[in-house]
Protein backbone atom coordinates (compact mmCIF):
# COMPACT_ATOMS: atom_id res chain seq x y z
CA UNK A 1 0.00 0.00 0.00
CA UNK A 2 1.19 3.28 -0.91
CA UNK A 3 1.73 6.11 1.97
CA UNK A 4 0.72 9.64 1.39
CA UNK A 5 2.07 12.78 2.81
CA UNK A 6 -0.33 14.53 4.96
CA UNK A 7 -0.63 17.05 7.83
CA UNK A 8 -4.36 16.55 8.81
CA UNK A 9 -5.10 12.80 7.39
CA UNK A 10 -7.22 13.58 4.52
CA UNK A 11 -5.82 15.72 1.76
CA UNK A 12 -2.90 14.87 0.83
CA UNK A 13 0.58 16.78 -0.64
CA UNK A 14 0.11 15.14 -3.97
CA UNK A 15 -3.79 16.31 -4.69
CA UNK A 16 -5.22 12.99 -3.70
CA UNK A 17 -8.23 12.62 -1.26
CA UNK A 18 -9.75 10.20 0.33
CA UNK A 19 -11.32 8.85 3.94
CA UNK A 20 -9.23 5.57 3.71
CA UNK A 21 -5.84 7.62 2.37
CA UNK A 22 -2.67 6.10 3.91
CA UNK A 23 -1.16 9.04 5.33
CA UNK A 24 1.69 10.06 7.55
CA UNK A 25 3.55 13.66 8.58
CA UNK A 26 7.19 11.50 8.79
CA UNK A 27 8.81 12.59 5.66
CA UNK A 28 11.07 9.46 5.65
CA UNK A 29 8.03 6.71 5.38
CA UNK A 30 6.33 8.66 2.30
CA UNK A 31 6.47 5.72 -0.53
CA UNK A 32 4.19 8.41 -2.88
CA UNK A 33 6.34 9.57 -5.44
CA UNK A 34 4.18 12.73 -6.44
CA UNK A 35 3.72 13.70 -2.39
CA UNK A 36 7.79 13.08 -2.37
CA UNK A 37 8.91 15.58 -5.42
CA UNK A 38 6.20 17.71 -3.94
CA UNK A 39 8.27 17.73 -1.08
CA UNK A 40 11.25 18.20 -2.30
CA UNK A 41 9.82 20.96 -4.91
CA UNK A 42 10.88 23.85 -2.52
CA UNK A 43 13.79 23.54 -1.51
CA UNK A 44 14.73 22.60 -5.19
CA UNK A 45 13.54 25.83 -6.25
CA UNK A 46 16.47 27.63 -8.14
CA UNK A 47 16.92 31.27 -7.92
CA UNK A 48 15.70 33.57 -10.25
CA UNK A 49 18.25 34.34 -12.93
CA UNK A 50 16.29 37.30 -14.92
CA UNK A 51 14.52 40.05 -13.59
CA UNK A 52 10.64 40.07 -13.84
CA UNK A 53 8.94 42.47 -16.17
CA UNK A 54 7.82 44.31 -13.08
CA UNK A 55 10.93 44.88 -11.85
CA UNK A 56 11.99 46.02 -15.33
CA UNK A 57 9.14 48.80 -15.72
CA UNK A 58 10.09 50.01 -12.16
CA UNK A 59 13.79 51.04 -12.91
CA UNK A 60 14.69 52.85 -16.03
CA UNK A 61 17.33 50.84 -18.40
CA UNK A 62 20.31 52.44 -18.66
CA UNK A 63 21.84 54.06 -22.00
CA UNK A 64 23.92 51.65 -23.92
CA UNK A 65 27.08 52.89 -24.70
CA UNK A 66 27.94 52.19 -28.52
CA UNK A 67 30.72 50.46 -29.77
CA UNK A 68 32.39 51.77 -32.63
CA UNK A 69 34.44 49.07 -34.88
CA UNK A 70 35.96 51.67 -36.84
CA UNK A 71 37.34 53.37 -34.35
CA UNK A 72 38.56 50.86 -31.74
CA UNK A 73 40.39 49.22 -35.33
CA UNK A 74 42.09 53.03 -35.45
CA UNK A 75 43.37 52.64 -31.79
CA UNK A 76 44.78 48.62 -32.52
CA UNK A 77 46.37 49.53 -36.27
CA UNK A 78 48.15 52.62 -34.31
CA UNK A 79 49.31 50.80 -31.53
CA UNK A 80 50.83 47.99 -33.78
CA UNK A 81 55.12 48.69 -33.41
CA UNK A 82 55.83 49.36 -36.81
CA UNK A 83 53.98 51.57 -39.00
CA UNK A 84 55.57 49.77 -42.05
CA UNK A 85 51.86 48.14 -43.53
CA UNK A 86 49.34 48.20 -46.26
CA UNK A 87 46.80 50.87 -46.04
CA UNK A 88 43.14 50.14 -44.91
CA UNK A 89 40.45 51.98 -47.32
CA UNK A 90 40.68 53.83 -50.16
CA UNK A 91 43.23 56.81 -48.84
CA UNK A 92 46.66 56.77 -50.50
CA UNK A 93 49.82 54.20 -48.76
CA UNK A 94 51.06 56.39 -45.84
CA UNK A 95 53.86 54.34 -44.43
CA UNK A 96 56.36 52.23 -46.50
Amino acid sequence: MVTHYSMNGSDSACGRTSPSLASTQDTDKVSCKSCQRSLVKPAAAPAKKTPSLADLRKKPAAPASRFCVKAHWRVHLSALPNLCRLPRGVAGQVHV
